[in-house]
């Protein structure tokens, strides 16, 4: 049995922790994985909206 990608990207959320850049003040980050055939439109897409890559999730 082969699965299928979903269509929509899934997100998700990391738990809250203490902002690098702002004292007393925390951050989630909203993340989702760019794999599959349409990756790069994904990754352009998601610049373009103010979204950043990161690989220390």
């Amino acid at each position: 049995m082969r699965h299928a990608l979903p269509l929509a990207p899934q997100f998700y959320v990391t738990a809250p922790q203490p902002c690098p850049y702002l004292d007393g003040q925390v951050e989630r980050k909203l993340f989702t994985a760019l794999q599959g055939e349409h990756a790069c439109i994904l990754n352009d897409t998601l610049s373009r909206q103010g979204f950043r890559r990161s690989q220390n999730i």
